[in-house]
């Protein structure tokens, strides 16, 4: 028992040496320590561009593409059917025309025959006439003989009553003279039967007349529509015809363009859409471009909008009137894909900044005391390389517009 009581007072012996010499190294190595002094580090500031901001009213342009067109655009298609019997030379795709200029023709022999035909149906239907009216005529001569014979057959009629009452005459005078004047009026009703008879057949005559004076003009209208003219001054294109060739109504031989009513179709955002009385009748500039080389050059001016809004977009098309061409060709011709650079209206008391001044979509940051302060603003409008913008911002101010990462409120900022 003594032994276990010396071997656990050894152990704790043991114990507390080990925690003394612990306690005086750390003593020691605490006593023995390097004094740090601790410097205060000065805070850094960041370089940046910055703008001065102006905010007065602004009448910025917007960038979208179209075609040119026509508005004064023919398909041209023989009204018949038949074959191409001529094409003149100038019937060819980018050849300018004049108006009533001959481009081709179908074979019309057969038009011409039938015309000839119709014709001589209207002589021998004249000679008819003719010799019906010279009948009628000797007709009304005969009658009035006839009637002047009536008047004396009659007198001789009351002469031989008259000579019957005396006993100067016998009954069979008198019944020779009445069976003359019947013969009279039967030979007078007859010769006004015929009369009658002669003008209606006159009649019949005149109306076939009309009918074929109708054909007349059908036939010539048929040669006519078998003879493609330019229905007005303009440039042609897609001339799809040859010699021989059957074509009908259905067939488009070409296309005739006027020079003089060319214009660009474009789509604008909704936002302009819907404001287009701000931009009605303002100046664009038309570019037609070849990769980044311009071919061309043109000044147009809004005229109107399509009546349809663009699904997808809410926006919609507006056209722009370009000038007359000076010679018989546009600078800029039908079909050409360009760029247009139009004005969207006055954009009233807005800030126009570099698009590297914006921060998160509706962000700015000036500097206020060397100090970013944020701001956040309306977008007015965007165009290549700018931003249109409201907000609680003031002239004079100074906004940064380098892109910096890290940027937020407090930041110490110094400009370039």
């Amino acid at each position: 028992m003594l032994r276990s009581l010396i071997l656990n007072i050894s152990k704790i012996i043991v114990a507390f040496a080990i925690i003394s010499v612990g306690v005086m190294g750390y003593l020691w190595l605490e006593n023995t320590k390097e004094t740090v002094f601790v410097e205060k580090v000065e805070e850094s500031s960041f370089f940046v561009d910055t703008k001065i901001i102006e905010i007065k009213n602004y009448n910025p342009t917007n960038v979208s593409f179209g075609s040119i067109f026509s508005s004064r655009q023919a398909n041209l298609t023989f009204p018949i059917v038949g074959e191409v019997a001529e094409i003149s030379e100038k019937f060819k795709s980018g050849e300018f025309v004049k108006q009533g200029t001959i481009l081709a023709q179908l074979d019309n022999f057969n038009q011409i025959i039938n015309l000839n035909d119709l014709k001589v149906q209207i002589a021998l239907n004249k000679s008819q006439s003719d010799e019906i009216k010279s009948e009628i005529e000797m007709d009304k001569l005969h009658l009035k003989e006839l009637e002047n014979q009536l008047n004396i057959r009659k007198k001789q009629k009351t002469r031989i009553i008259s000579m019957l009452k005396s006993k100067a005459t016998t009954d069979s005078a008198l019944d020779d003279v009445q069976l003359a004047v019947s013969n009279a009026k039967s030979n007078i009703l007859s010769r006004k039967q015929n009369i009658s008879r002669l003008n209606y057949k006159l009649e019949q005559l005149n109306l076939s007349e009309k009918r074929l004076n109708i054909s007349i003009k059908k036939v010539k209208k048929s040669i006519e529509d078998g003879t493609l003219k330019a229905s007005f001054d303009g440039s042609l294109s897609n001339v799809n015809i040859a010699l021989g060739e059957n074509v009908s109504n259905l067939k488009v031989v070409a296309n005739l363009s006027d020079l003089n009513f060319l214009e660009v179709a474009f789509n604008v955002p909704s936002q302009i859409f819907s404001n287009f009385q701000d931009i009605i009748g303002k100046e664009v500039l038309v570019y037609w471009e070849q990769g980044t080389k311009e071919v061309s050059k043109l000044k147009g001016y809004i005229s109107r909008r399509d009546a349809y809004v663009n699904p997808q977009s809410g926006g919609g098309k507006v056209f722009a009137s370009l000038p007359k061409p000076d010679q018989n060709f546009s600078k800029i011709p039908p079909g050409a894909f360009v760029k247009v650079n139009y004005p969207i209206g006055n954009l009233l008391n807005v800030a126009k900044l570099p698009e590297e001044a914006l921060y998160e979509g509706d962000t700015i940051f000036i500097i206020d005391e060397a100090r970013a302060i944020r701001k956040t603003v309306q977008i007015i409008h965007k165009e290549p390389g700018f931003v249109y913008l409201k907000g609680n911002i003031s002239n004079g101010q100074e906004v940064v517009i380098s892109r910096l990462a890290g940027i937020g409120e407090g930041i110490k900022l110094e400009s370039k």
